[in-house]
């Protein structure tokens, strides 16, 4: 067993520690203030303090564990073996920087509870993360600072033990979109007419009404293609309904359709669910309350996983929104813009109140790439975005870490831009090399 000496137990300091040594290194461990119990130990000691007392491994600490403010931080960079640290400092310590304040800082999204200009959807800006700005947010930071705690420890303490986490994989679909025609009704329809007619789009009203008269598919109805692929790859994915009434931002079928609850039925009979919180939610707290039970009357099922629509998350009202209407897994942590990595870690981990200074039970499920961004944000062509995200998933293996890959129905469609257009084929590429 490890025994970690701090100048005080907080409970950032119980979280962060868990977070390394329960979760990411997995080690037996021991929390103490007890300097004279800590000196006469004869095991493995680590000190995360102010000064080194004897031949234990000395960790220097940032005051920032044990605060209770939320306040801008002075952070130093600075860089060991190619990869940037954060919290750096020029004091004697057996590590150059302090991974216990920069974990926290990152996978609490600290940075977000302080004032921001919001992007143009209410959104913390993806280019005002530090990782972002300091073009280290495709590399699972905090996953490379556990694996060097974990050589520091095996070097000094080589009888301490340490289980190995393998490399996941989850892949999980939104659907914001089930259907591009069918089921929309005879007004949304008409709209759709008059649109197309306006761009002089004959190809798309063709479509449409092929698509009504059930002469042929609907070209968002991908649901086959995806299902053939779980079989063939032995995936478990995670499917989010879009379930809000209708509005700007949330534009799905009405929830009451047959044809959109017939497939929520045929779906969640053999794959899990979770609700796609409407894009006001963060708003009207009621709102999450409802969509759940739509979901979960449809289903049959109990309902405990989210994802916010647009990936709206705002700290920290969102997270204790659902924690008050038993969520207790959320899957939002993740860019809009850019792929990578939001908190900096390839890793599930629970969420921190910084705001009621306490470690919740609702646990938190980052993802890594999103084909929306890949196609709207980035631009990227089929082939760039599948070669982006092998190199992520490649980043995650190297740590053992943990890859969500987030796919939208419609964005597997064979109606899709051309240089969009070979998609489908470097999707199911991309499955195989992150089942491998």
């Amino acid at each position: 067993m490890l025994l970690i000496l701090v100048p005080k137990i907080t409970s950032r300091i119980r979280y962060a520690m868990q977070l390394f040594f329960g979760e990411l290194i997995k080690t037996e461990f021991e929390i103490t203030e007890d300097t004279a119990g800590f000196q006469s130990s004869s095991g493995a000691k680590l000190n995360y303090g102010k000064q080194r007392i004897a031949d234990e491994i000395f960790i220097r600490a940032e005051n920032l564990l044990f605060e209770k403010e939320i306040r801008p931080q002075k952070i130093n960079v600075d860089q060991v073996k190619g990869i940037k640290t954060f919290f750096a400092h020029q004091e004697s310590s057996d590590l150059t920087f302090d991974l216990f304040a920069a974990a926290f800082y990152f996978v609490s999204r600290y940075e977000e509870y302080l004032p921001f200009k919001p992007d143009n959807y209410g959104r913390f800006p993806d280019e005002e993360n530090l990782l972002v700005k300091e073009k280290i947010h495709e590399i699972p930071l905090v996953n490379h600072y556990a694996i060097w705690l974990k050589e520091l420890l095996n070097k000094k303490f080589p009888t301490l033990s340490f289980q190995t986490n393998p490399f996941q994989f989850q892949l999980t679909y939104d659907i914001d979109f089930a259907f591009a025609y069918k089921g929309r009704g005879v007004l949304r329809n008409m709209a759709g007419y008059a649109k197309s007619l306006s761009k002089f789009d004959s190809n798309e009203t063709l479509r449409r009404t092929n698509v009504i008269f059930g002469r042929a598919g609907d070209p968002f109805d991908t649901f086959d293609f995806q299902f053939a692929l779980h079989e063939k790859f032995k995936l478990k994915p995670i499917y989010f309904f879009l379930l809000g009434d209708f509005g700007k931002f949330d534009r799905n079928i009405f929830w009451k359709n047959r044809h959109l609850q017939s497939l929520i039925k045929k779906i969640s009979a053999g794959n899990e669910i979770g609700i796609h919180c409407s894009f006001n939610s963060n708003l009207h707290p009621e709102k999450v309350k409802i969509e759940k039970a739509r979901l979960e009357k449809i289903s049959g099922k109990k309902i405990f996983r989210n994802r916010q629509h647009y990936l709206r998350l705002k700290f920290p009202s969102t997270y204790q929104i659902l924690l008050a209407n038993a969520t207790t897994e959320d899957y939002t942590m993740g860019f809009a813009s850019q792929i990578g990595f939001r908190a900096g870690i390839a890793a599930p981990f629970y969420w921190y109140d910084l705001a009621g200074e306490e470690i919740t039970q609702l646990r938190i499920y980052p993802f890594a790439a999103m084909d929306a961004t890949l196609y709207y944000y980035l631009e990227f062509s089929a082939e760039e975005a599948f070669e982006k995200s092998k190199q992520l998933i490649a980043a995650t293996k190297k740590v053992n870490g943990y890859f969500q890959f987030l796919a939208h129905n419609d964005l597997l469609s064979e109606n899709i831009s051309e240089s969009w257009f070979h998609w489908r084929k470097m999707f199911e590429e991309l499955l195989a090399i992150a089942n491998s």
